[in-house]
């Protein structure tokens, strides 16, 4: 059997679909792809995408140890889904954050795979956002008990001064007491 009728049928919707996706044999090489997964890379580099190892210009870091994505869900025969994976693309310095999604692709429900369709939605800028939110959130934590240790001590302070006060009222009083009396 041939991959060809469901290559085809990508082809026609994979414009409808906003992410990224790729589709890879068996041997982990790519056969197609959608704009987005393209649009990812250099020009240089996406003009090499194109039967290349899919985890050659794409490092997924759930491809380190021999676990690649698509080879795992090829394996298992389902599909997979993977949140916040850091990846390193070819040519940036800096890796993205993705949400992964990989399908075994076959003709029929009995027939082997013949590929795997990997989706990718980046989440980078999401993730930046969250590892903000929560950095800020840890700062307004620690600032808001640097400011209950500062109010205990000034309080503490108040009172030692109101407590000093009344002695010395007292003392007033008494010698005030000795001056009349």
């Amino acid at each position: 059997m041939t991959m060809q009728p469901l290559l085809t049928l990508l082809e026609r919707i994979g414009d409808a679909v906003p992410d990224a996706w790729v589709v890879v044999d068996p041997r982990g090489r790519v056969v197609e792809m959608n704009r987005p997964f393209h649009a990812l890379f250099s020009r240089a580099v996406a003009r090499k995408l194109r039967e290349s190892a899919c985890c050659e210009h794409l490092k997924l870091s759930t491809c380190d140890g021999g676990q690649c994505l698509a080879r795992r869900c090829l394996a298992d025969g389902r599909a997979l889904r993977l949140d916040e994976i850091e990846a390193r693309i070819e040519g940036e310095a800096t890796p993205r954050r993705f949400i992964v999604s990989a399908v075994p692709l076959s003709v029929s429900d009995d027939a082997p795979a013949e590929g795997a369709l990997i989706v990718l939605r980046d989440v980078s800028d999401q993730a930046g956002v969250q590892r903000k939110y929560q950095e800020m959130l840890t700062e307004e934590t620690q600032e808001k008990e640097r400011l209950r240790g500062e109010l205990q001590r000034k309080t503490r302070e108040l009172m030692e001064t109101h407590q000093t006060l009344n002695q010395a009222q007292q003392a007033l009083m008494a010698f005030k007491k000795g001056l009349v009396g």
